[in-house]
Protein backbone atom coordinates (compact mmCIF):
# COMPACT_ATOMS: atom_id res chain seq x y z
CA UNK A 1 0.00 0.00 0.00
CA UNK A 2 1.29 3.02 -1.33
CA UNK A 3 -1.26 5.43 0.82
CA UNK A 4 -4.79 6.49 0.70
CA UNK A 5 -4.54 7.73 -2.55
CA UNK A 6 -4.06 4.26 -4.00
CA UNK A 7 -6.42 2.66 -1.82
CA UNK A 8 -9.76 1.99 -3.97
CA UNK A 9 -8.26 -0.22 -5.86
CA UNK A 10 -7.80 -2.73 -2.88
CA UNK A 11 -11.95 -2.67 -2.24
CA UNK A 12 -13.51 -4.75 -4.63
CA UNK A 13 -17.11 -3.17 -3.73
CA UNK A 14 -16.25 0.15 -4.90
CA UNK A 15 -15.98 -1.46 -9.02
CA UNK A 16 -19.95 -1.99 -9.11
CA UNK A 17 -22.27 0.49 -10.14
CA UNK A 18 -25.78 1.59 -8.88
CA UNK A 19 -28.23 2.19 -10.53
CA UNK A 20 -26.52 2.33 -13.63
CA UNK A 21 -23.42 4.70 -12.12
CA UNK A 22 -20.26 3.75 -10.64
CA UNK A 23 -20.79 3.68 -6.67
CA UNK A 24 -19.70 6.46 -4.67
CA UNK A 25 -19.59 4.84 -0.85
CA UNK A 26 -20.00 7.43 1.65
CA UNK A 27 -21.41 5.43 4.73
CA UNK A 28 -17.91 4.57 6.37
CA UNK A 29 -19.88 5.28 9.42
CA UNK A 30 -22.37 3.36 9.61
CA UNK A 31 -19.97 0.25 8.36
CA UNK A 32 -16.35 0.62 6.22
CA UNK A 33 -15.91 -1.53 2.82
CA UNK A 34 -13.16 -4.00 3.39
CA UNK A 35 -10.09 -4.32 1.42
CA UNK A 36 -9.45 -7.71 -0.67
CA UNK A 37 -7.04 -8.56 1.87
CA UNK A 38 -9.23 -8.58 4.71
CA UNK A 39 -11.85 -10.58 2.51
CA UNK A 40 -8.88 -12.95 1.19
CA UNK A 41 -8.19 -13.82 5.29
CA UNK A 42 -11.09 -14.84 6.24
CA UNK A 43 -11.81 -16.81 3.50
CA UNK A 44 -8.45 -18.77 3.79
CA UNK A 45 -9.01 -18.94 7.53
CA UNK A 46 -12.77 -20.69 6.81
CA UNK A 47 -11.44 -23.05 3.92
CA UNK A 48 -7.78 -24.09 5.40
CA UNK A 49 -7.55 -23.38 9.11
CA UNK A 50 -11.20 -23.52 10.71
CA UNK A 51 -11.09 -25.26 14.04
CA UNK A 52 -12.62 -24.27 17.39
CA UNK A 53 -10.47 -22.77 19.50
CA UNK A 54 -8.78 -23.01 23.30
CA UNK A 55 -9.92 -26.80 24.06
CA UNK A 56 -8.84 -29.19 21.23
CA UNK A 57 -5.53 -31.10 21.61
CA UNK A 58 -5.36 -31.56 17.45
CA UNK A 59 -3.23 -28.87 15.23
CA UNK A 60 -6.01 -27.25 13.36
CA UNK A 61 -7.13 -26.45 16.96
CA UNK A 62 -3.85 -25.35 17.91
CA UNK A 63 -3.25 -23.43 15.08
CA UNK A 64 -6.59 -21.78 14.89
CA UNK A 65 -5.93 -20.57 19.18
CA UNK A 66 -2.38 -19.57 17.85
CA UNK A 67 -4.31 -17.27 15.11
CA UNK A 68 -6.96 -15.83 17.60
CA UNK A 69 -4.33 -14.76 20.16
CA UNK A 70 -1.89 -13.17 18.09
CA UNK A 71 -4.64 -11.22 16.36
CA UNK A 72 -5.73 -10.22 20.67
CA UNK A 73 -1.75 -9.59 20.67
CA UNK A 74 -2.28 -7.52 17.60
CA UNK A 75 -4.87 -5.10 18.87
CA UNK A 76 -3.38 -5.06 22.07
CA UNK A 77 -0.46 -2.89 20.22
CA UNK A 78 -2.54 -1.04 17.86
CA UNK A 79 -3.94 1.19 21.33
CA UNK A 80 -1.67 0.36 23.07
CA UNK A 81 -2.56 -1.45 25.47
CA UNK A 82 -0.40 -2.29 28.66
CA UNK A 83 -1.26 -6.33 28.98
CA UNK A 84 -2.69 -8.22 26.11
CA UNK A 85 -5.21 -9.55 29.03
CA UNK A 86 -6.59 -6.32 29.31
CA UNK A 87 -8.11 -6.79 25.52
CA UNK A 88 -11.44 -8.60 25.73
CA UNK A 89 -13.41 -9.16 22.25
CA UNK A 90 -16.70 -8.98 21.92
CA UNK A 91 -19.40 -8.50 19.04
CA UNK A 92 -18.73 -4.81 18.81
CA UNK A 93 -19.03 -1.53 20.37
CA UNK A 94 -22.53 -2.19 21.53
CA UNK A 95 -21.75 -5.38 23.50
CA UNK A 96 -18.64 -4.10 25.23
CA UNK A 97 -20.16 -0.84 26.65
CA UNK A 98 -22.86 -3.38 27.71
CA UNK A 99 -20.45 -5.71 29.27
CA UNK A 100 -19.09 -2.89 31.47
CA UNK A 101 -22.80 -1.16 32.19
CA UNK A 102 -23.46 -5.21 33.47
CA UNK A 103 -20.43 -5.45 35.41
CA UNK A 104 -18.61 -2.79 36.40
CA UNK A 105 -22.10 -0.58 36.30
CA UNK A 106 -23.58 -3.01 38.72
CA UNK A 107 -21.06 -3.30 41.44
CA UNK A 108 -20.61 0.36 41.64
CA UNK A 109 -23.57 2.36 41.01
CA UNK A 110 -26.55 2.11 43.23
CA UNK A 111 -29.50 4.48 44.43
CA UNK A 112 -28.78 7.92 43.89
CA UNK A 113 -25.43 7.73 42.18
CA UNK A 114 -25.09 9.37 38.88
CA UNK A 115 -23.63 8.29 35.58
CA UNK A 116 -22.44 10.95 33.01
CA UNK A 117 -22.69 10.79 29.66
CA UNK A 118 -22.38 13.57 26.82
CA UNK A 119 -25.28 14.84 24.72
CA UNK A 120 -24.06 13.27 21.66
CA UNK A 121 -24.07 9.68 22.39
CA UNK A 122 -24.80 7.35 20.41
CA UNK A 123 -28.15 5.46 21.46
CA UNK A 124 -25.70 2.33 22.15
CA UNK A 125 -23.72 4.55 24.68
CA UNK A 126 -26.88 6.08 26.83
CA UNK A 127 -29.42 3.34 26.53
CA UNK A 128 -27.47 0.50 28.27
CA UNK A 129 -26.95 3.77 30.77
CA UNK A 130 -30.27 4.31 31.03
CA UNK A 131 -31.00 0.94 31.78
CA UNK A 132 -28.31 0.55 35.00
CA UNK A 133 -29.71 3.86 36.03
CA UNK A 134 -33.46 2.66 36.30
CA UNK A 135 -32.22 -0.46 37.49
CA UNK A 136 -30.49 0.33 40.38
CA UNK A 137 -32.33 4.27 41.28
CA UNK A 138 -29.27 6.17 39.27
CA UNK A 139 -29.90 9.26 37.86
CA UNK A 140 -28.08 9.62 34.04
CA UNK A 141 -26.80 13.48 33.94
CA UNK A 142 -25.97 14.66 30.22
CA UNK A 143 -23.01 17.18 29.27
CA UNK A 144 -24.79 19.84 27.30
CA UNK A 145 -24.11 20.39 23.92
CA UNK A 146 -24.26 23.50 22.15
CA UNK A 147 -26.15 24.85 18.28
CA UNK A 148 -22.67 24.26 16.62
CA UNK A 149 -22.49 20.28 18.09
CA UNK A 150 -19.46 20.40 21.05
CA UNK A 151 -19.75 19.70 24.08
CA UNK A 152 -20.48 22.91 26.64
CA UNK A 153 -17.67 22.16 29.39
CA UNK A 154 -17.62 25.16 31.41
CA UNK A 155 -19.70 23.67 33.89
CA UNK A 156 -18.20 19.75 33.96
CA UNK A 157 -16.66 20.62 37.57
CA UNK A 158 -19.98 21.20 38.77
CA UNK A 159 -21.68 18.12 36.57
CA UNK A 160 -18.69 15.61 37.78
CA UNK A 161 -20.09 15.27 42.04
CA UNK A 162 -19.64 12.82 44.73
CA UNK A 163 -22.26 11.01 43.28
CA UNK A 164 -21.00 10.05 40.43
CA UNK A 165 -19.40 6.71 39.66
CA UNK A 166 -18.91 6.55 35.60
CA UNK A 167 -18.20 9.15 32.89
CA UNK A 168 -19.41 7.46 29.29
CA UNK A 169 -18.05 9.69 26.34
CA UNK A 170 -17.89 9.05 22.98
CA UNK A 171 -14.49 9.70 21.31
CA UNK A 172 -16.09 10.94 17.75
CA UNK A 173 -19.64 11.77 17.06
CA UNK A 174 -21.04 9.54 14.94
CA UNK A 175 -23.65 12.14 13.18
CA UNK A 176 -21.73 15.41 13.61
CA UNK A 177 -18.02 14.14 13.26
CA UNK A 178 -16.94 16.15 16.43
CA UNK A 179 -13.90 15.29 18.33
CA UNK A 180 -14.45 15.42 21.75
CA UNK A 181 -11.47 16.87 24.47
CA UNK A 182 -10.70 13.47 25.68
CA UNK A 183 -7.94 14.79 27.86
CA UNK A 184 -9.56 17.55 29.47
CA UNK A 185 -12.39 15.14 30.29
CA UNK A 186 -10.70 12.52 31.63
CA UNK A 187 -8.03 14.62 33.89
CA UNK A 188 -11.08 16.28 35.30
CA UNK A 189 -12.79 12.82 35.83
CA UNK A 190 -9.47 11.20 37.27
CA UNK A 191 -8.96 14.32 39.62
CA UNK A 192 -12.17 13.09 41.31
CA UNK A 193 -11.22 9.41 41.42
CA UNK A 194 -13.99 8.80 38.67
CA UNK A 195 -13.31 6.26 35.87
CA UNK A 196 -13.95 6.80 32.17
CA UNK A 197 -14.98 4.79 28.97
CA UNK A 198 -14.42 5.89 25.90
CA UNK A 199 -16.81 5.09 23.10
CA UNK A 200 -14.40 4.90 19.94
CA UNK A 201 -16.63 3.25 17.25
CA UNK A 202 -16.01 6.40 15.28
CA UNK A 203 -12.35 7.09 17.13
CA UNK A 204 -10.67 4.10 15.79
CA UNK A 205 -10.87 4.45 12.56
CA UNK A 206 -9.49 7.57 11.78
CA UNK A 207 -6.82 8.64 14.13
CA UNK A 208 -4.40 6.85 16.01
CA UNK A 209 -5.50 5.33 19.57
CA UNK A 210 -2.97 5.45 22.71
CA UNK A 211 -5.19 4.01 25.52
CA UNK A 212 -2.22 4.28 27.99
CA UNK A 213 -1.81 7.75 26.85
CA UNK A 214 -5.32 8.65 27.11
CA UNK A 215 -5.33 7.24 30.65
CA UNK A 216 -9.09 6.11 29.56
CA UNK A 217 -10.13 3.45 32.22
CA UNK A 218 -12.02 1.43 29.15
CA UNK A 219 -12.18 1.62 25.18
CA UNK A 220 -14.32 0.46 23.03
CA UNK A 221 -14.37 -0.08 18.96
CA UNK A 222 -15.82 -2.12 16.54
CA UNK A 223 -14.04 -3.89 13.51
CA UNK A 224 -16.30 -3.71 10.91
CA UNK A 225 -16.07 0.21 11.09
CA UNK A 226 -12.24 0.53 10.77
CA UNK A 227 -12.10 -2.31 7.55
CA UNK A 228 -13.16 -5.44 9.29
CA UNK A 229 -15.46 -7.85 9.69
CA UNK A 230 -19.02 -7.29 11.25
CA UNK A 231 -19.69 -8.74 14.50
CA UNK A 232 -16.29 -8.53 16.28
CA UNK A 233 -15.05 -5.70 18.99
CA UNK A 234 -12.94 -4.67 21.34
CA UNK A 235 -13.36 -3.58 25.36
CA UNK A 236 -10.31 -2.51 26.50
CA UNK A 237 -10.06 -2.58 29.89
CA UNK A 238 -7.66 -1.13 32.93
CA UNK A 239 -6.87 -5.10 34.38
CA UNK A 240 -7.41 -3.80 38.08
CA UNK A 241 -11.31 -2.56 37.31
CA UNK A 242 -11.93 -5.68 35.24
CA UNK A 243 -10.42 -8.02 37.75
CA UNK A 244 -12.74 -6.71 40.26
CA UNK A 245 -16.06 -7.41 38.54
CA UNK A 246 -17.34 -10.50 38.10
CA UNK A 247 -18.31 -12.68 34.84
CA UNK A 248 -20.74 -11.03 32.64
CA UNK A 249 -22.20 -14.73 30.40
CA UNK A 250 -21.50 -18.07 31.97
CA UNK A 251 -20.22 -21.13 29.93
CA UNK A 252 -17.90 -22.64 28.21
CA UNK A 253 -14.38 -21.15 28.12
CA UNK A 254 -14.69 -18.52 30.79
CA UNK A 255 -14.64 -21.12 33.89
CA UNK A 256 -11.70 -22.90 35.65
CA UNK A 257 -13.65 -25.33 37.31
CA UNK A 258 -17.84 -26.39 37.47
CA UNK A 259 -18.84 -28.91 40.06
CA UNK A 260 -23.01 -29.67 40.83
CA UNK A 261 -22.38 -27.08 43.99
CA UNK A 262 -20.64 -24.19 41.68
CA UNK A 263 -17.93 -22.46 39.94
CA UNK A 264 -14.68 -20.68 39.75
CA UNK A 265 -14.25 -18.57 36.78
CA UNK A 266 -11.00 -18.34 34.75
CA UNK A 267 -8.70 -15.50 34.44
CA UNK A 268 -8.93 -12.80 32.21
CA UNK A 269 -9.12 -11.77 29.60
CA UNK A 270 -11.37 -15.60 29.31
CA UNK A 271 -13.39 -14.57 32.33
CA UNK A 272 -15.55 -12.38 29.62
CA UNK A 273 -15.86 -14.61 26.49
CA UNK A 274 -18.27 -17.20 27.22
CA UNK A 275 -18.68 -19.88 24.26
CA UNK A 276 -17.55 -20.47 21.00
CA UNK A 277 -15.93 -16.75 20.06
CA UNK A 278 -15.99 -15.09 16.32
CA UNK A 279 -12.66 -16.64 15.91
CA UNK A 280 -12.75 -15.67 12.12
CA UNK A 281 -13.45 -11.93 13.16
CA UNK A 282 -10.61 -11.62 15.42
CA UNK A 283 -8.34 -13.15 12.48
CA UNK A 284 -10.20 -10.88 9.83
CA UNK A 285 -9.84 -7.45 12.36
CA UNK A 286 -6.06 -8.21 12.48
CA UNK A 287 -5.89 -7.98 9.05
CA UNK A 288 -7.91 -4.92 8.83
CA UNK A 289 -5.31 -3.09 11.21
CA UNK A 290 -2.53 -4.97 9.39
CA UNK A 291 -3.90 -2.83 6.72
CA UNK A 292 -4.79 0.45 8.32
CA UNK A 293 -1.12 0.51 9.47
CA UNK A 294 0.30 -0.31 6.33
CA UNK A 295 -1.21 3.04 5.29
CA UNK A 296 -0.07 4.61 8.60
CA UNK A 297 -2.84 5.95 10.73
CA UNK A 298 -1.59 9.17 10.74
CA UNK A 299 -1.62 9.34 7.59
CA UNK A 300 -5.04 8.38 6.72
CA UNK A 301 -5.95 11.10 9.70
CA UNK A 302 -4.32 13.81 7.66
CA UNK A 303 -5.60 12.66 4.23
CA UNK A 304 -9.79 12.49 5.55
CA UNK A 305 -8.87 15.82 7.49
CA UNK A 306 -8.10 17.48 3.99
CA UNK A 307 -11.40 15.22 2.37
CA UNK A 308 -13.36 16.64 4.96
CA UNK A 309 -12.74 20.58 4.36
CA UNK A 310 -12.98 19.61 0.48
CA UNK A 311 -16.75 18.34 1.36
CA UNK A 312 -17.17 21.17 4.08
CA UNK A 313 -16.16 23.95 0.90
CA UNK A 314 -18.16 21.93 -1.24
CA UNK A 315 -21.55 21.84 0.08
CA UNK A 316 -21.16 25.55 1.71
CA UNK A 317 -21.10 26.87 -1.81
CA UNK A 318 -24.75 25.44 -2.33
CA UNK A 319 -27.60 26.99 -2.28
CA UNK A 320 -30.01 25.67 0.24
CA UNK A 321 -27.42 23.53 1.43
CA UNK A 322 -27.33 23.87 5.70
CA UNK A 323 -24.49 22.24 7.31
CA UNK A 324 -25.30 20.51 10.56
CA UNK A 325 -22.27 20.39 13.62
CA UNK A 326 -19.52 22.71 12.52
CA UNK A 327 -17.13 21.94 15.39
CA UNK A 328 -14.00 23.37 15.28
CA UNK A 329 -12.49 19.63 16.06
CA UNK A 330 -14.55 17.24 13.29
CA UNK A 331 -13.48 13.76 11.92
CA UNK A 332 -15.04 11.74 8.90
CA UNK A 333 -18.63 13.15 9.10
CA UNK A 334 -20.39 15.81 7.78
CA UNK A 335 -24.27 16.14 8.14
CA UNK A 336 -26.61 18.94 6.43
CA UNK A 337 -29.85 19.35 5.40
CA UNK A 338 -31.41 20.53 2.08
CA UNK A 339 -33.79 23.10 1.53
CA UNK A 340 -36.72 21.88 3.41
CA UNK A 341 -36.77 18.19 2.21
CA UNK A 342 -36.80 15.76 4.56
CA UNK A 343 -33.34 13.53 4.70
CA UNK A 344 -35.13 10.64 3.43
CA UNK A 345 -36.29 12.24 0.19
CA UNK A 346 -32.76 13.62 -0.36
CA UNK A 347 -31.21 10.13 0.51
CA UNK A 348 -33.57 8.26 -2.11
CA UNK A 349 -32.61 10.57 -4.47
CA UNK A 350 -28.66 10.33 -4.18
CA UNK A 351 -28.96 6.76 -4.44
CA UNK A 352 -30.90 7.31 -7.75
CA UNK A 353 -27.42 8.94 -8.87
CA UNK A 354 -25.25 5.87 -7.15
CA UNK A 355 -24.17 8.23 -4.35
CA UNK A 356 -24.58 6.29 -0.95
CA UNK A 357 -25.33 8.69 2.39
CA UNK A 358 -26.88 7.48 5.14
CA UNK A 359 -30.26 9.86 6.42
CA UNK A 360 -32.25 9.97 9.77
CA UNK A 361 -31.30 10.50 13.14
CA UNK A 362 -28.36 8.04 13.10
CA UNK A 363 -28.94 6.34 16.82
CA UNK A 364 -28.59 10.06 18.37
CA UNK A 365 -32.51 10.76 18.66
CA UNK A 366 -31.42 12.99 21.59
CA UNK A 367 -29.21 14.93 19.89
CA UNK A 368 -31.45 15.76 16.68
CA UNK A 369 -34.25 17.04 19.75
CA UNK A 370 -31.47 19.25 20.93
CA UNK A 371 -30.85 20.61 17.78
CA UNK A 372 -34.23 21.24 16.61
CA UNK A 373 -34.17 18.65 13.49
CA UNK A 374 -35.80 15.38 12.55
CA UNK A 375 -32.51 13.72 11.47
CA UNK A 376 -29.75 14.77 8.66
CA UNK A 377 -28.01 13.85 5.39
CA UNK A 378 -24.37 11.91 6.60
CA UNK A 379 -22.05 11.68 4.80
CA UNK A 380 -19.28 9.53 5.88
CA UNK A 381 -15.53 9.39 4.89
CA UNK A 382 -13.37 6.54 4.32
CA UNK A 383 -9.53 5.93 3.43
CA UNK A 384 -11.09 5.02 0.16
CA UNK A 385 -13.33 7.98 -0.77
CA UNK A 386 -11.90 11.19 -3.27
CA UNK A 387 -12.52 14.62 -4.08
CA UNK A 388 -14.42 13.18 -7.22
CA UNK A 389 -16.50 11.30 -4.59
CA UNK A 390 -17.07 15.00 -3.23
CA UNK A 391 -17.53 16.59 -6.30
CA UNK A 392 -20.46 13.55 -7.17
CA UNK A 393 -21.94 13.93 -3.72
CA UNK A 394 -21.87 18.23 -4.42
CA UNK A 395 -23.54 17.45 -8.26
CA UNK A 396 -25.84 14.94 -6.58
CA UNK A 397 -27.43 17.29 -4.15
CA UNK A 398 -27.94 19.73 -7.03
CA UNK A 399 -29.77 17.26 -8.87
CA UNK A 400 -31.96 16.62 -5.67
CA UNK A 401 -33.06 20.34 -5.62
CA UNK A 402 -33.62 20.30 -9.54
CA UNK A 403 -35.96 17.45 -8.81
CA UNK A 404 -37.67 18.64 -5.74
CA UNK A 405 -38.24 21.43 -7.51
CA UNK A 406 -39.82 20.27 -10.84
CA UNK A 407 -41.83 17.70 -8.63
CA UNK A 408 -43.44 20.83 -6.69
CA UNK A 409 -43.85 22.86 -9.86
CA UNK A 410 -45.10 20.08 -12.14
CA UNK A 411 -48.67 19.75 -12.91
CA UNK A 412 -49.70 16.83 -10.89
CA UNK A 413 -51.60 13.65 -11.96
CA UNK A 414 -55.38 13.93 -11.79
CA UNK A 415 -57.03 12.15 -8.35
CA UNK A 416 -58.26 8.97 -8.85
CA UNK A 417 -62.29 8.90 -10.49
CA UNK A 418 -64.86 8.05 -7.94
CA UNK A 419 -66.06 4.56 -8.02
CA UNK A 420 -65.42 1.15 -6.58
CA UNK A 421 -61.85 0.37 -5.13
CA UNK A 422 -61.01 -2.36 -7.93
CA UNK A 423 -61.51 0.62 -10.46
CA UNK A 424 -59.39 2.86 -8.64
CA UNK A 425 -56.99 0.43 -7.96
CA UNK A 426 -57.11 -0.15 -11.84
CA UNK A 427 -56.58 3.62 -12.83
CA UNK A 428 -53.66 3.45 -10.67
CA UNK A 429 -51.90 0.28 -11.58
CA UNK A 430 -52.39 1.87 -15.46
CA UNK A 431 -50.62 5.43 -13.98
CA UNK A 432 -47.71 3.08 -12.80
CA UNK A 433 -47.25 0.85 -15.35
CA UNK A 434 -46.53 4.01 -17.54
CA UNK A 435 -43.11 3.99 -15.37
CA UNK A 436 -39.89 2.29 -16.99
CA UNK A 437 -38.49 2.46 -13.50
CA UNK A 438 -38.16 2.03 -9.76
CA UNK A 439 -36.91 5.88 -9.77
CA UNK A 440 -39.80 7.12 -11.57
CA UNK A 441 -42.05 5.31 -9.95
CA UNK A 442 -40.64 6.62 -6.71
CA UNK A 443 -40.77 10.28 -8.07
CA UNK A 444 -44.98 9.48 -9.02
CA UNK A 445 -45.25 8.67 -5.23
CA UNK A 446 -43.50 12.28 -4.70
CA UNK A 447 -45.82 13.76 -7.13
CA UNK A 448 -48.80 12.00 -4.89
CA UNK A 449 -47.63 13.15 -1.60
CA UNK A 450 -47.14 16.90 -2.97
CA UNK A 451 -50.29 16.54 -3.74
CA UNK A 452 -52.10 16.09 -0.86
CA UNK A 453 -54.46 18.75 0.79
CA UNK A 454 -53.41 20.99 3.35
CA UNK A 455 -53.12 18.89 6.97
CA UNK A 456 -55.29 20.57 9.98
CA UNK A 457 -53.15 21.85 12.47
CA UNK A 458 -55.42 20.82 15.15
CA UNK A 459 -54.59 17.18 14.24
CA UNK A 460 -50.95 17.09 14.18
CA UNK A 461 -50.61 15.68 17.86
CA UNK A 462 -49.52 12.12 19.14
CA UNK A 463 -53.20 11.04 19.13
CA UNK A 464 -53.07 10.90 15.46
CA UNK A 465 -49.08 10.29 14.55
CA UNK A 466 -48.63 6.77 13.07
CA UNK A 467 -45.91 5.26 15.00
CA UNK A 468 -43.59 2.77 13.43
CA UNK A 469 -42.40 4.98 10.71
CA UNK A 470 -39.09 6.43 10.44
CA UNK A 471 -40.19 9.77 9.16
CA UNK A 472 -43.06 11.50 10.95
CA UNK A 473 -46.80 10.56 9.99
CA UNK A 474 -50.50 11.89 10.81
CA UNK A 475 -53.21 10.54 9.84
CA UNK A 476 -56.45 12.14 10.83
CA UNK A 477 -60.03 9.92 9.88
CA UNK A 478 -63.91 10.96 9.73
CA UNK A 479 -66.98 8.77 8.49
CA UNK A 480 -68.80 10.85 6.23
CA UNK A 481 -72.23 10.04 4.63
CA UNK A 482 -71.33 6.01 5.51
CA UNK A 483 -67.58 6.50 4.08
CA UNK A 484 -64.06 6.45 5.64
CA UNK A 485 -62.85 10.24 4.31
CA UNK A 486 -59.11 10.25 5.23
CA UNK A 487 -56.68 13.56 5.64
CA UNK A 488 -52.88 12.84 6.38
CA UNK A 489 -49.59 14.14 6.24
CA UNK A 490 -45.31 13.37 6.82
CA UNK A 491 -42.91 15.80 6.75
CA UNK A 492 -40.83 13.05 4.38
CA UNK A 493 -42.83 13.33 0.71
CA UNK A 494 -41.93 9.51 -0.10
CA UNK A 495 -43.31 8.59 2.71
CA UNK A 496 -46.38 11.41 1.95
CA UNK A 497 -46.94 9.84 -1.35
CA UNK A 498 -46.98 6.17 0.15
CA UNK A 499 -49.50 6.90 2.96
CA UNK A 500 -51.61 9.51 -0.21
CA UNK A 501 -51.98 6.47 -2.42
CA UNK A 502 -53.28 4.07 0.36
CA UNK A 503 -56.02 6.64 1.27
CA UNK A 504 -56.41 8.12 -2.26
CA UNK A 505 -58.29 4.08 -2.63
CA UNK A 506 -59.73 4.02 0.27
CA UNK A 507 -61.74 7.73 0.65
CA UNK A 508 -65.31 7.45 0.84
CA UNK A 509 -65.45 3.63 1.31
CA UNK A 510 -67.38 1.98 4.26
CA UNK A 511 -65.36 0.93 7.28
CA UNK A 512 -66.24 -2.55 7.10
CA UNK A 513 -64.85 -2.61 3.44
CA UNK A 514 -61.96 -1.27 4.62
CA UNK A 515 -61.72 -3.53 7.51
CA UNK A 516 -62.39 -6.39 5.75
CA UNK A 517 -59.84 -5.74 3.21
CA UNK A 518 -56.31 -7.62 2.95
CA UNK A 519 -54.50 -4.14 2.41
CA UNK A 520 -51.02 -5.96 2.62
CA UNK A 521 -52.17 -7.33 -0.55
CA UNK A 522 -53.34 -4.28 -1.89
CA UNK A 523 -49.55 -2.62 -0.72
CA UNK A 524 -48.35 -5.53 -2.29
CA UNK A 525 -50.09 -4.90 -5.96
CA UNK A 526 -49.14 -1.53 -6.61
CA UNK A 527 -45.44 -2.58 -5.78
CA UNK A 528 -44.84 0.23 -2.73
CA UNK A 529 -42.85 -2.44 -1.22
CA UNK A 530 -40.50 -2.60 -4.29
CA UNK A 531 -40.13 1.38 -4.17
CA UNK A 532 -39.01 1.61 -0.44
CA UNK A 533 -35.77 0.58 2.18
CA UNK A 534 -36.67 -2.54 4.42
CA UNK A 535 -36.73 0.03 7.29
CA UNK A 536 -39.71 1.62 5.61
CA UNK A 537 -41.78 -1.45 5.37
CA UNK A 538 -41.74 -1.05 8.86
CA UNK A 539 -43.57 1.64 8.70
CA UNK A 540 -46.12 0.57 5.81
CA UNK A 541 -47.04 -1.93 8.15
CA UNK A 542 -47.44 0.88 10.52
CA UNK A 543 -50.04 2.68 8.16
CA UNK A 544 -52.18 -0.15 7.19
CA UNK A 545 -52.88 -1.31 10.88
CA UNK A 546 -53.65 2.15 11.76
CA UNK A 547 -56.10 2.14 8.60
CA UNK A 548 -57.94 -1.34 9.86
CA UNK A 549 -57.67 -0.04 13.57
CA UNK A 550 -59.60 3.34 12.47
CA UNK A 551 -62.04 1.32 10.76
CA UNK A 552 -63.25 -0.90 13.42
CA UNK A 553 -63.27 2.88 15.57
CA UNK A 554 -65.83 4.26 12.76
CA UNK A 555 -68.02 0.80 13.00
CA UNK A 556 -66.42 -2.12 11.22
CA UNK A 557 -67.36 -5.52 13.15
CA UNK A 558 -70.23 -4.00 14.39
CA UNK A 559 -72.68 -6.28 12.77
CA UNK A 560 -70.75 -9.83 13.90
Amino acid sequence: MAGCEQARADFPALRQRVHGKPLVYLDSAASALKPQSVVDRIAHYYAIEHSNVHRGAHLLSQQATDHYETARRHIARHINAAHVHEIILTRGTTEAINLVANTFGRSQVGPGDEVLVSGLEHHSNMVPWHMLCQEREAKLSIIPVDERGELVLDDLGVLLTEQTRLVAITHVSNSLGTVVPLHSIITAAHERGIPVLVDGAQGAPHSRIDVQALDCDFYCFSGHKIYGPTGIGVLYGKAALLNAVPPWQGGGDMIRTVTYDGYTHDTLPHKFEAGTPHIAGAIGLAAALNYVEGIGMDAIAAYEADLLRYAHDALSDLDGVRLIGTARHKAGVISFLVDDAHPYDVGRLLDEQGVAVRVGHHCTMPLMMRLGIPGTVRASLGLYNTRDDIDRLAAGVRCVQEKLGAIRGRTHTAPLPDGTFEERERVLLDDLDLFESADERREYLMELGDDLPAYDEEYRTEDYRIHGCQSMVWLHTALQEGGMHFKADSDALITKGMIALLINLLNGLAPQTVYDMDLDAVVARVGLPSLITARRKNGLAAMTARIRRDALRHGAGNHQ
